[in-house]
């Protein structure tokens, strides 16, 4: 999909850019090559239901952290005044550890407190007590961005996101989680320094919005077992990067 995506994005860029001014199509774009250096703080909100019951046993958490990225770029600049470029992160990020234990009393209680019907029905103690740890792996960022210069080095940019999460899961119940791919967009405010020789650093802040994910469990045979996880994501980013002109 993210192949369509960059097609698209590159080739309605570059007319658009040629149809707004016949000076700009009539000098040759320059290419450039470089490395960025992220750093952002990111607030994840995620929700787990569980059970054939209904309702559901339900689980919610936020959570926030600080993650650093790197990756590369190649850039078509026209008349440094339009850029379209694509990106790719070089290294994964991963998440903390996290914990949880559920217990079900003698007494034939949910984990929230609530009593239960039928204990046997609702299934065995062993399968239901214990403590899960989960993490999470971010890899394979992909980003396809426009950037229009404001004023002198100032510029705006909009960009569509693309990554891999691969779920990382020890769970007391026999359910596991299937890895997916996250879309979202980023947009924000940058500046731009050149040198007489090609070189060039650029500084950006961008806010990032991921769409929401939803997982559906599976149980040891590979089939539906009625737990699934629903998570959504947002976050800002400051980056730094150096690169060169041809």
């Amino acid at each position: 999909m993210i192949k369509k995506i960059l097609s698209t994005l590159l080739v309605s860029s570059a007319l658009f850019v040629f149809a707004a001014t016949g000076s700009m199509a009539a000098e040759r774009p320059s290419i450039a090559v470089g490395y960025t250096a992220a750093y952002g703080g990111y607030e994840a909100t995620g929700q787990e239901n569980e059970g054939a019951n209904s309702p559901q046993d339900i689980s919610k958490k936020t959570e926030s952290g600080e993650f650093g990225y790197s990756s590369l770029f190649i850039e078509l600049s026209f008349a440094d005044r339009v850029t379209i470029g694509a990106s790719w992160m070089v290294d994964a990020v991963n998440t903390a550890m996290s914990e949880r234990t559920d217990t079900l009393s003698t007494g034939c209680t949910s984990p929230q407190g609530e009593a239960i019907s039928n204990c046997s029905a609702a299934g065995d103690s062993g399968n239901n007590t214990g403590t899960s740890t989960v993490k999470a792996e971010f890899s394979d960022l992909v980003t396809a961005y426009v950037e229009l210069n404001i004023w002198n080095g100032l510029y705006a940019k909009y960009g569509i996101m693309e990554m891999d999460v691969e779920t990382k899961e020890s769970l007391h119940t026999d359910s596991s989680y299937p890895n997916a791919t996250m879309d979202g967009e980023t947009y924000g405010l940058g500046w731009k320094g050149s040198f007489d020789n090609g070189v060039f650093i650029k500084t950006e802040t961008l806010m990032q919005n991921w769409s929401d994910l939803t997982l559906n469990g599976v149980g040891a045979t590979g089939t539906d077992n009625n737990t699934s996880v629903s998570a959504s994501l947002q976050g800002a980013v400051a980056t730094i990067s150096i690169g060169r002109a041809f």
